[in-house]
């Protein structure tokens, strides 16, 4: 048998402060909705006895598959936000009824998502400015300890929060910005959701 990740009632915080009038009962039912793809994906390679799907979809991969769900699953839920239908567009989520429309390659407002096994340091190519919201979660090790997430952190964040890393003349790399520890002061003072043992600083 599979088992189901599931999430503790105790570690939801229902007095963050979530943006445009985002609910933590939305974000719970976007986690719900990862759980059920999840346990009814591993439930079918498991018959087939293919491994988990974490073995397969290795790395970023997976990440992005979690938080493209997670995407989709919140703007199911919400009242207030509504996917970015553009690919590659930022942010992932635009307020509903947004003049611009919900296909655009660079809106004004809205929410992004985030998903990393990481502690920290959260990267992204550019010092965004606006909310961001991180889902990070511990990968499953075996049919019977599910993959899930252990926090939930969000903040509205400007350029002094991100550290930029530009690449040398002769790099190849793509440049990178990093959340800082301003930034992450931001995103670990509003959980909205968050496990005892993996508190950073507890």
């Amino acid at each position: 048998m599979v088992a189901r990740a599931q999430s503790r009632s105790e570690c939801w915080h229902d007095t963050c402060q979530l943006p445009y009038g985002m609910r933590v009962k939305e974000i719970q039912a976007a986690v719900e909705g990862i759980y059920d793809f999840l346990h009814a994906v591993n439930s079918a390679l498991a018959k087939q006895e293919l491994g988990l799907f974490e073995e397969i979809a290795l790395g970023n991969t997976f990440s992005g598959l979690v938080s493209e769900i997670l995407v989709k699953n919140v703007a199911k839920h919400s009242h207030a936000m509504t996917r970015n239908k553009h690919i590659g567009g930022h942010p992932d989520l635009i307020p509903a009824g947004h003049p611009g429309g919900d296909d655009q390659l660079r809106c004004d407002e809205g929410v992004e998502i985030k998903t990393s096994r990481q502690a920290g340091g959260w990267q992204g190519h550019n010092p965004e400015t606006g909310c961001l919201i991180i889902f990070r979660y511990v990968l499953a090790t075996d049919e019977s300890t599910p993959t899930r997430f252990v926090e939930i952190l969000a903040a509205n964040l400007d350029h002094k929060d991100w550290s930029l890393a530009e690449r040398a003349a002769s790099s190849r790399r793509t440049r990178t910005c990093s959340i800082n520890k301003r930034g992450m002061g931001k995103l670990r003072g509003n959980p909205v959701y968050q496990e005892p043992d993996y508190m950073v600083g507890r």
